[in-house]
């Protein structure tokens, strides 16, 4: 580790002594919102607030809210996602987090309340129902949702000279050791183009037997910006190997260690599978077109004419190619109940085929959409911006199946046509406002729709601005191909399911005098489909109400702080989408200046939930299933952390899981039978290569 930490360290000072002469102005904090989730996008004061760290949480664009950044005042360097049908950036905070960077490291710090398998990089599901997506056409991609990288959650940059960014964290000895390395590069070429190029490799080779992971994360991006010519490209290409143990047998290891009586590592613990692993690969390429029509406008002669656009031409093209494959050489004969079987086949009820394990899926998609939208604000009585398109998607599929009992490969293709229109509200400071609709008019989305809509107003308290916002959605969603038709060889269904009914209504209040954020929201959802205890796709008909409430309130006395969220849930059917009822994350700190720019952040913090019955993890179908055999939680999985920042620099020493040191019987587990890693030792650096 020392080798590699020298390494890295000398290849940052050679970088910025590089860029010595480079100067890079990064956004004013108090122009821009920290929440990503808000309609509150555009910049405006909000005095004494930093920026958050983006945890690259693949938020649904449904969602997002589109606007119109042409006409506004951007600072030197800015940084924007792009929405994927109308083309508007939206404009995001840069990463300069001062304090907190440690959590951004760990697998707990993507939700208040998360469930993963042990590793940085494992399958996550979050335990706050409102944070979950919908099921994606390919949902084995979806299980690492905290580390993909999809054209929605690109950042795109705007800089006047070359910005580079280098995070390293690193965990445990030569033989259990854990590593992310994250690297960033962009340059402007002139004032409209941009180019850049990132990476993100994670090698973990877990603290207990056979749970080794590998992400290999690659993405090209640009962007061409001018009065009249939007243009934005992406390329990515990601491969995750994730070898599965099918958790521990034994929870003694964990709670009760004592009790074993003998001496082991946590390597030692036995688990149900060997030699058995997973790996997922993703190709995307995306392109946004818009071009803006307009006119000149000179408030006097002796002004340069500015440019008013009016109306865009938008145009959209996306491919995605992905594939999945499960296979186990965990094939060694035993016997059990009098018959013969491979070891790995012994947890599984069903066998569709008898050779070892070798299940494949393949999906491809290619969507483009054709927008044409009016710009807002243009004229002084043009009140909001109007879009409107048209969407095509051509699918394909490819698995496993029978044909005249001989395992053989089948193919389905499939196609669909939606329309829908965006209405937004997005200047002034009185009243903004968001309207989406999405109709599926061809192909295997016939009939789907998807209403929503978000708005917020603002006053004054303290001279700060108070936000109020409300937001809901009316949702008809057509069961995905994979839903309906899966063949492998534990698991091998065809189902005709009903549509899924969702309706949200939901509302938040930011009071920044006070440090205070209310949330609440309820939803129905009717025709739910999970998997069910004995792991087989299901759905439940009647209808099930999860209402969810959240307080984010920060607390300050000189340099005391105490950071706090806290999450009340409640399902009316447990069975079908279990919650914990109350979720916490709890950080408590002392921040401090300590030598001119040096800042110094000392603290513990930790994520605690109610015990329930969390979602088991299934290897075969690499997906979450619901089960009532083990509750998981009234157990804090906490640390004791020190984060210091210096100029350009953020590094951090972390003694992870310290709970597990004092309170027994230990409960350290994030899911059933899959413990979060044992007490450690966790480093991590992060350099902005600018001067």
């Amino acid at each position: 580790m020392k080798e590699k930490l020298f390494i890295l360290l000398f290849f940052c000072v050679c970088t910025t002594l590089a860029f010595s002469q480079a100067r890079v102005i990064l956004p004013d904090s108090t122009q821009i919102t920290s929440d990503p989730d808000s309609v509150d996008l555009l910049p405006r004061q909000l005095a004494q607030q930093e920026p958050v760290h983006d945890h690259d949480h693949d938020h649904d664009h449904d969602h997002d809210v589109p606007f119109d950044t042409v006409n506004l005042v951007l600072p030197a360097a800015t940084v924007w996602h792009v929405h994927p049908r109308s083309g508007d950036r939206i404009i995001m905070p840069m990463d300069t987090l001062k304090h907190n960077f440690q959590q951004t490291t760990v697998p707990e710090g993507y939700s208040v309340g998360g469930g993963y398998l042990g590793p940085i990089g494992s399958p996550f599901i979050s335990k706050i129902f409102s944070e979950r997506d919908e099921a994606g056409q390919f949902p084995f991609y979806k299980a690492y949702r905290p580390y993909n990288k999809t054209p929605e959650q690109q950042l795109f940059y705007n800089t006047h000279v070359p910005y580079a960014k280098l995070d390293y964290q690193t965990a445990g000895n030569r033989r259990l050791r854990e590593q992310r390395f994250k690297a960033l590069l962009t340059t402007n070429f002139n004032k409209q183009l941009n180019v850049g190029l990132e990476g993100d490799l994670i090698n973990a080779k877990g603290f207990y037997s056979s749970q080794e992971n590998k992400h290999n994360h690659w993405s090209l991006f640009g962007n061409y910006v001018s009065d009249r010519l939007e243009a934005h490209l992406f390329a990515s290409t990601s491969t995750i190997r994730q070898f599965e143990n099918g958790g521990i047998t034994d929870d003694r290891f964990i709670r009760e260690p004592e009790s074993v009586g003998e001496q082991f590592t946590s390597t030692d613990i036995p688990v149900r599978f060997a030699n058995t692993w997973n790996k997922v690969g993703t190709k995307q390429l995306f392109f946004s077109g818009k071009y803006n029509l307009g006119y000149s406008s000179r408030q006097d002669s002796l002004a340069r004419a500015e440019f008013v656009p009016v109306a865009s031409v938008i145009f959209t093209s996306r491919y995605t190619g992905q594939d999945r494959r499960f296979l186990s050489h965990d094939t060694a004969n035993v016997t059990i109940d009098g018959q013969t079987m491979q070891r790995i086949d012994q947890f599984y009820p069903n066998r569709y085929y008898n050779t070892a394990v070798d299940d494949s899926v393949t999906f491809s998609s290619f969507k483009n959409t054709f927008a044409l939208s009016l710009r807002e604000g243009f004229q002084p009585w043009v009140k909001f911006g109007l879009t409107g398109y048209i969407e095509h998607e051509l699918r394909n599929f490819s698995m496993l199946d029978s044909v005249n009992g001989v395992i053989d490969r089948s193919k389905h293709r499939e196609s669909a046509v939606f329309i829908g229109g965006i209405l937004n509200k997005q200047q002034g400071e009185n009243l903004r406002f968001n309207l989406q609709a999405n109709l599926g008019v061809l192909g295997a989305n016939l009939g789907e729709t998807k209403l929503s809509g978000e708005v917020e107003t603002g006053f004054n308290i303290a001279g700060k601005r108070t936000t109020l916002s409300a937001n809901a959605y009316i949702k008809n969603i057509k069961p995905t191909y994979l839903q309906e038709h899966y063949r492998s060889k534990y698991f091998w269904w065809n189902r005709n399911f009903g549509d899924i009914r969702r309706v949200f209504v939901g509302g938040r209040l930011h009071i920044p005098f006070t440090n205070t954020t209310l949330s609440a929201g309820v939803e129905n959802v009717q025709n739910y489909i999970f998997f069910d205890m004995d792991r087989n796709i299901a759905q439940h008909s009647p209808n099930v109400q999860v209402l969810t409430a959240r307080v984010d309130q920060n607390l300050r006395l000189g340099v005391f702080n105490w950071d706090n969220q806290v999450v009340y849930q409640t399902s009316s059917n447990q069975d079908v989408i279990p919650v914990p009822t109350l979720s916490v994350y709890s950080n408590m700190y002392l921040k401090a200046l300590i030598v001119n720019e040096l800042t110094l952040q000392f603290g513990v913090d930790a994520h605690y939930h109610t015990n329930y019955f969390a979602p088991g993890y299934e290897p075969a179908l690499l997906q979450f299933y619901n089960q009532n055999e083990k509750k998981i939680g009234n157990y804090p999985i906490a640390t004791v952390y020190a984060n210091m920042h210096l100029k350009q620099t953020r590094f951090f020493v972390m003694y992870y899981n310290a709970a597990a040191m004092v309170l027994k019987p230990r409960e350290y587990f994030s899911l059933p039978n899959y413990p979060v890693n044992p007490t450690v030792i966790k480093l991590g650096l992060s350099v902005d290569l600018h001067n």
